[in-house]
């Protein structure tokens, strides 16, 4: 029997609410000829929701998976990156106390010669004090230089690498930022499509309930794995940080060990130089040693000739000098021509000794001209050779300069130890004199 027969006195009204598909019975009298319509509307209608509410859930679910493994992959990849960045790290610290323990090593080292540059720079200056010249020194500076031209051209060339390292970092920064940006606009584009979906399906509130309940679960995932990006993206900074640091302190020990290395070559260069310049300057030494031992031998039996040979008649001899006792007076000037007539000059004391055979052969308390002046400048007293005084026999307050007009020396005769006095005198004065040659 045809079912449409059997409800023929029944009309279904169909109503669509929050629950979902509602039926209620109306049992009002309808035409027969709109029956069949009324079901057609009903079940394409039916279709259509169906065929929305899959679309949703689908559109809800393989966006929000897809989204869950793009940040579960970047995730990985940010690990690696950690993981790559901690073993550069570990690898540049071990570097850098290798770097630190040859940097030890070198500054020990270079200690060590310069202690013994030290000394042999002192054994070369005492040596070099009438072998060497100042040509040397100029060569030395010469190469100093030189050799701090090289390191700050090592060091420009240090300058352009991390200048270049820099730019490549900025570069890397750059891009990060501009990954960040994309996800943020995702973020955002994610916030309007919710926004829109709940305008638009306020009335299936309970399935979005349900969505919304997954979406926020995927949105909490995604905030985590978001959060842990950051968390790896501030460690890979950190580390790319940490990696500069290395990078620049593994090159600072690198430039300190090179300049060391320059160093320690350089000392080891001076040190062979000066050690051939002190077996020369030792076999100089040994040869002026001989010479001086034959010119003492030779000087030692000139002075015995010498001592040997007998003055002039009316003249002393003291050790190689002789000396003349005038009996007659004459002023400085006088008495200086009549020594320099006899090819001799007044007297010159340098000695204790000569000092104390003049006195003994002088006659009591008599003075006599000797040849020492200060009349070329006032105060500044100067043998007839032009040589200054060296040993002197002033006697006490002189010499005083008398009014202006004491230029000239005499001796004093005195019976006192060890014996004889000088006092200054007016050139003028006429007295005895003493001539030397």
């Amino acid at each position: 029997m045809d079912s449409m027969e059997i409800d023929d006195g029944i009309y279904l009204d169909k109503n669509f609410t929050m629950e979902g598909l509602i039926t209620t019975a109306d049992f009002r009298r309808k035409p027969k000829t709109c029956r069949c319509v009324t079901v057609c509307l009903t079940l394409l209608c039916a279709l259509l929701l169906a065929g929305n509410i899959g679309q949703i859930i689908y559109y809800e679910i393989i966006t929000a998976c897809s989204s869950a493994v793009e940040a579960k992959a970047s995730y990985d990849r940010m690990s690696q990156e950690t993981e790559h960045l901690q073993n550069e790290s570990d690898s540049l610290a071990a570097e850098r106390q290798q770097l630190l323990s040859n940097y030890d090593s070198l500054t020990a080292e270079r200690k060590q010669l310069e202690a013994r540059l030290r000394n042999l720079t002192e054994e070369k200056e005492q040596l070099q004090q009438s072998f060497t010249s100042l040509s040397s020194e100029r060569d030395e500076f010469k190469a100093g230089f030189n050799n701090l031209k090289k390191a700050r051209d090592g060091l420009q060339a240090n300058y352009d690498t991390l200048k270049q390292q820099s730019s490549q970092l900025r570069t890397n920064f750059n891009d990060v930022q501009r990954s960040l940006r994309g996800l943020q606009d995702r973020q955002a584009n994610l916030i309007v499509a919710k926004e829109v979906l709940q305008a638009k399906f306020s009335d299936l509130q309970k399935e979005k309930d349900n969505l919304q309940t997954r979406y926020v679960t995927v949105m909490t995932n995604r905030d985590q794995l978001q959060s842990n990006y950051s968390s790896l993206k501030r460690d890979s900074d950190q580390l790319q940080r940490n990696y500069n640091t290395m990078s620049r302190s593994k090159n600072g020990l690198q430039t300190s060990y090179n300049s060391l290395w320059k160093e320690r070559e350089q000392l080891r260069l001076n040190y062979n130089s000066l050690w051939r310049e002190n077996n020369e300057l030792e076999a100089n030494y040994s040869s002026l040693v001989t010479d001086k031992d034959k010119l003492q031998n030779w000087a030692d039996k000139l002075l015995a000739k010498l001592k040997a040979i007998p003055c002039m008649e009316g003249w002393k001899k003291f050790d190689i000098s002789c000396y003349y006792f005038s009996s007659v007076k004459k002023n400085w000037t006088e008495s200086r021509k009549a020594c320099d007539a006899q090819g001799a000059d007044l007297v010159i004391i340098d000695s204790m000794e000569e000092q104390v055979f003049i006195n003994k052969i002088l006659n009591m308390n008599q003075n006599a001209w000797i040849g020492l002046s200060d009349s070329l400048k006032e105060g500044t007293w100067l043998w007839v050779d032009g040589s200054p005084v060296t040993r002197s026999f002033w006697q006490p307050g002189q010499p005083n300069s008398f009014n202006g007009n004491q230029d000239c020396a005499e001796f004093v005769q005195k019976n006192i130890q060890p014996g004889g006095e000088w006092n200054d005198d007016g050139c003028f004065a006429e007295q005895a004199w003493i001539c030397e040659k």
